[in-house]
Formats: C-alpha cells, sequence, structure tokens
C-alpha cells in the first residue's frame, strides 16, 4: 500500500530522527508504528470480546443447553450485523 500523509513539519522532523536512531528509513519507520498501533488495536478488541463473553455466559442459567446458547449466539450476531445491499 502506498500512502501520503501531511505532518507538520515538527513531527515529520521527529519521525526521521527517530527512524535515523534505530536505522531504518522513516517510511518503514512510520510503516512499523503504524502496525503496531493496529495489532495493539486488533489484541484490545480480542480481549474485550472474551471479557464481553465471559460477562455473557456468567449471565446464563446453568440448565441453559449448548444449543440454545449457540442460537442465541447466532440471533445476536445477526442483530449487529451491518446490513447489506446487493447491487447489480
Amino acid at each position: 500500500m502506498s500512502l501520503t500523509i501531511e505532518l507538520p513539519k515538527e513531527l515529520e522532523a521527529s519521525l526521521a530522527s527517530r527512524a535515523r536512531a534505530v536505522h531504518m528509513p522513516t517510511e518503514r519507520y512510520v510503516a512499523s508504528i503504524i502496525e503496531h498501533a493496529l495489532e495493539r488495536q486488533r489484541h484490545r478488541a480480542a480481549k474485550n470480546l472474551e471479557r464481553s463473553l465471559d460477562e455473557i455466559a456468567a449471565a446464563v442459567p446453568e440448565e441453559t443447553t449448548s444449543e440454545e446458547m449457540e442460537a442465541a449466539l447466532e440471533d445476536a450476531l445477526t442483530a449487529i450485523r451491518p446490513r447489506r445491499v446487493w447491487r447489480r
């Protein structure tokens, strides 16, 4: 992917200086920062989902069957998924 980012000159100089300090081209340094941020975001989302599922599971009566749980999960996912409109 190729991307152009307009930054203030001070920030651009700071990024270039940091990239030089780690012996990387500035573009690669910025790409690594973005990659790391996206990975942290993905990890945080997974942890939040795990926490939410644990909270939901704790609220479910013990006599609930696996089939009932799966059906409830499928209903919940259906309710939150975006509606798609297919056009030709």
